[in-house]
């Protein structure tokens, strides 16, 4: 990435922030399974949804950001496909509740934390200024 402006250590930082706000709506959705007393855990998932759609369209822009040196992490950011690819095949939403929570347990969130940490890892050294 070379030297970046001031827009550009913005951007990585503001994004770097959203994947970690997304993976707490996740924390909060999954205890919210067990916790009776946590009840915005719908709006919430709406949220990461909208999060999502923020990342995927964020992504672009990092993209424009990298140098061929970083290609590991061009193919990384790329990989975002893969969770909206699980999130494509979310249909339990409309069925029961104990499916969805599965599906969200089980799949989109371990997707998506496995996604995020291995970005994060190779992002960190941009924004450790």
């Amino acid at each position: 990435m070379g030297s970046l402006t001031n827009d550009q250590f913005e951007f990585l930082h503001f994004y770097y922030n959203l994947l970690n706000t997304i993976e707490e709506g996740f924390d909060y959705v999954i205890d919210s399974f067990t916790n009776l007393d946590l009840t915005d855990a719908d709006q919430v998932f709406k949220d990461i949804l909208v999060a999502f759609y923020h990342v995927d369209s964020s992504n672009d822009m990092l993209l424009s950001l990298l140098t061929e040196e970083e290609s590991d992490l061009v193919q990384d950011v790329k990989t975002f496909d893969q969770v909206i690819l699980t999130l494509d095949d979310e249909s339990t939403i409309y069925l029961t509740p104990d499916r969805h929570q599965a599906f969200v347990r089980n799949q989109l969130a371990p997707v998506y934390l496995a996604w995020k940490e291995k970005i994060q890892s190779k992002l960190q050294p941009y924004i450790a200024h």
